[in-house]
Parts: structure tokens; sequence; C-alpha cells
């Protein structure tokens, strides 16, 4: 993609930044969405954007796009969330991921609230440079689905 559309690239267009957000965000979501409970043995995934008691679950899954947990998110502190987050520490590492630019601190607030160390918050994170600016408001539903109709194709 870089080489094809550089200057789509460069010149910012939304459409093919959206994409190359997703592709770039597609391995970390892929392992992050094949994650099983090791409680009930169905997907963590699955768990998170069915669960009624708990509807912010499912944000977490966001974060490898570069979107922010909103503040009024409440996760469930499940190992479903520990292991998912886990998957994204790893990828967070890497600064040419826009996951690296918020997941400090998704950590922090998933902390705050499911108790201190409950996942590594401690991954470097670098300012944000305009990783919000990648995504449109209506984009991000349609990266989100390109990559489910991704997972479930190669699954």
């Amino acid at each position: 993609l870089p080489d094809n559309c550089a200057a789509d690239l460069q010149n910012q267009n939304p459409t093919v930044m959206q994409a190359y957000t997703g592709f770039v965000a597609y391995q970390s979501l892929y392992h992050a969405g094949c994650l099983l409970n090791s409680n009930t043995g169905s997907y963590c995934f699955s768990d998170a954007v069915t669960n009624a008691s708990s509807p912010t679950d499912s944000y977490v899954y966001y974060l490898p796009l570069g979107i922010s947990l909103p503040s009024t998110t409440s996760p469930s502190c499940s190992s479903c969330l520990r292991d998912t987050m886990s998957v994204f520490a790893s990828t967070a590492t890497n600064r040419s991921q826009p996951l690296s630019k918020v997941y400090g601190t998704a950590a922090a607030m998933i902390d705050l609230t499911c108790g201190a160390d409950f996942v590594n918050a401690s991954i470097p994170t670098v300012p944000s440079t305009g990783a919000a600016s990648l995504i449109s408001g209506s984009g991000v539903l349609g990266s989100i689905a390109l990559l489910l109709s991704l997972i479930t194709v190669l699954s």
C-alpha cells in the first residue's frame, strides 16, 4: 500500500488513510479476535460485543485503530480483557502502530477500574500526532466491519 498509494498517503486521502490504518491494525485485531474465553470456550470478542450488562467491553477492540477509550468506559475485569490487552501491549511497543498512541492511557484507565497492574500500563507511548485524523467517525465502523469480514474469511 505505501508504494502504490504514496501520493494519496502523503495527501492524507481519508479513504486511503482509513484503509491503511485497517491494514496496519489487522494483525493485532486478528490475534485478539481469536482469543478464547477460558471459562466458556467462546471467543472473547464475541463475548465483548454481546455483553448487554457491560456494553463498553467492546471498546477495547477499537484501540488498534488508534481510537482512545471514551472516559465513560467501564469494562468487565475479565481474563478476556486481560488477555486482549496483553496482545495489544505487544503491538503497542511498535511506535508506527496507531495503537501505540492510545494504549498507555487505555491501560491506565483499565487499571483504575480493575485494580493496579491488571494490565501492563508501562508500554512507552508517543504524543498523538493526528492519529484521530486517520479515521473519520463513520469510517471507523467501516474499518471494523472490513477487519471482521477478513477475520471471518481467514478463520
